[in-house]
């Protein structure tokens, strides 16, 4: 996945993916006390993360994905017609004029 990237935004990452952690890190450090530093940590930590935020989303669209044509599709075959049988159609019989 690197490879595909150019420099510019393989940075734009890094630098998201540094100024998320100190600001994770500053808000955890700012749990335990009331010092200063966790407060400065977890502050320059969200200002990062806006601003790489902001350098990545103008870095531009990404290039567009071309998909390869699709499968012509196959001719379709003609459905074969079932022959119905005759219901209720029984073979006549022959009745016979001797009289018996």
């Amino acid at each position: 996945m690197t490879g595909s990237m150019s420099m510019q935004e393989q940075t734009a990452r890094r630098f998201m993916a540094i100024a998320a952690t100190l600001g994770v890190v500053g808000i955890a450090f700012n749990l335990n006390g009331d010092g200063t530093l966790p407060k400065i940590l977890a502050a320059a930590g969200i200002v990062a993360l806006i601003w790489s935020i902001h350098r990545f989303g103008r870095l531009g669209p990404d290039a567009p994905i071309v998909f390869a044509d699709p499968e012509p599709e196959a001719p379709r075959r003609k459905k074969k017609k079932k022959k119905k049988p005759a219901a209720d159609e029984a073979p006549q019989e022959s009745e016979s004029s001797d009289g018996l």
